[in-house]
Parts: C-alpha cells; sequence; structure tokens
C-alpha cells in the first residue's frame, strides 16, 4: 500500500466498495493529481495503477505499476500486479523476472502470505507454459505444501489454484500432466478443488 495515507485511505475505500463508481473516480483524480505535481511519487502511480486495474484498463495498469516500480525498485504491490498482469497478457518472461523479485517476508509481515502463494502459483504457471519442466517439477509440490500446511487455519486466507486447475486441464498427457494432477489431488481433502475436476 502506498504510504501516502491520502492513497491508502482511496484505496481501501475502493476495494471495500467497488459498487460505488465516484470512490474509483476520486482515487483516479487523486492519483493523476499527484503524478502531475509529483512525477516521481512511486505511490501516486501505484495507487493510478491501482484503480485502472479495479477498472479492468489493464493495458494502462501495467504501464503505471511498471513505472511505479522503475522509480521504487522493488515496489512489492506493484511487482505483485505486474505479474497477475503480466500473466494475463501472456507476457511470461515479465512473470519470473517480477516473482524473482518477490519478498515473501514483506507479504508474511503485512499478514498477506497468500498473495505471495498466487503470485507463486503464476510464477510456476509462466514457467510450464515457456516449457521450463524441471523447474516446475522441483518447486510445484513446495507451493501446494503451503496450501496443505494452511487448510485448517481459520485465520489464513488462500485462493482457489484457478491457474494451476486451468494449466491441468490444458496439458496434453505426458508427465508435467501427471504431475500436475497428483499434486492437485493433494488438495481435494482441504476443499480447494473437487476429485471430479481431475478427470477429463
Amino acid at each position: 500500500m502506498p504510504d501516502d495515507l491520502r492513497l491508502a485511505d482511496l484505496i481501501e475505500a475502493a476495494e471495500d466498495g467497488p459498487e460505488v463508481p465516484e470512490t474509483f473516480r476520486r482515487l483516479l483524480r487523486e492519483s493523476e493529481r499527484l503524478t502531475r505535481e509529483d512525477p516521481g511519487s512511486a505511490d501516486a502511480h501505484y495507487a493510478r495503477g491501482y484503480t485502472l486495474y479495479l477498472l479492468g484498463a489493464w493495458p494502462e495498469a501495467r504501464q503505471a505499476f511498471a513505472r511505479s516500480e522503475g522509480l521504487r525498485p522493488g515496489h512489492q504491490w506493484a511487482l505483485f500486479h505486474l505479474i497477475v498482469l503480466g500473466y494475463r497478457a501472456g507476457d511470461d518472461g515479465a512473470v519470473l523476472g517480477a516473482f524473482a523479485r518477490l519478498r515473501r517476508a514483506f507479504f508474511e509481515e503485512d499478514g498477506k502470505l497468500w498473495r505471495y502463494l498466487v503470485a507463486w502459483e503464476y510464477e510456476l504457471c509462466s514457467a510450464a507454459r515457456m516449457g521450463m519442466d524441471e523447474h516446475v517439477t522441483a518447486r510445484l509440490p513446495e507451493l501446494i505444501t503451503e496450501f496443505t500446511d494452511r487448510q485448517d487455519d481459520p485465520d489464513e486466507i488462500l485462493e482457489r489454484p484457478g491457474r494451476l486447475l486451468e494449466l491441468y486441464g490444458q496439458a496434453p498427457e505426458g508427465p508435467l500432466r501427471a504431475l500436475l494432477g497428483a499434486q492437485l489431488a493433494r488438495l481435494v481433502p482441504g476443499g480447494w478443488i473437487r476429485q471430479e475436476e481431475l478427470g477429463r
């Protein structure tokens, strides 16, 4: 989140009330005003990118996040969103590059480890799309263990691994698909996926 309290408050309001268009307009106006007044503000560019992201203007949002991270290298929230949008755009190399700069400890300290795990899922799916099967084979069991270790923790919020399921559904028969199926099956007892989703 930005250090600027006005931006942080507006972002929180936008997240809590996406059905109120005026919240988005205020956030966009404030972030654009700050980028004009202080074009070197990484937080202003991040807030602008996040507003555009929430509005579905993904190419423009990606540019704003890249500008934010360029101004403050290692801006963790900008990197997170660059991972999401890079994957959506099919820019798998950018996903891997951004994930390499993501710091697990930052999200753990902020009480949002699940965001790091989501980014890790994107990274593994991008690696698979790039044919990096050895990397996926080495790291996927670790990610699934992160899920299973937290399945009974009432304070942990984890997203359904939709990208991995999609990758599994698209993978041709072979070692990678077998690995994905075996690892995803470990999530059935926790309720993230249903056993019938692993059939084809």
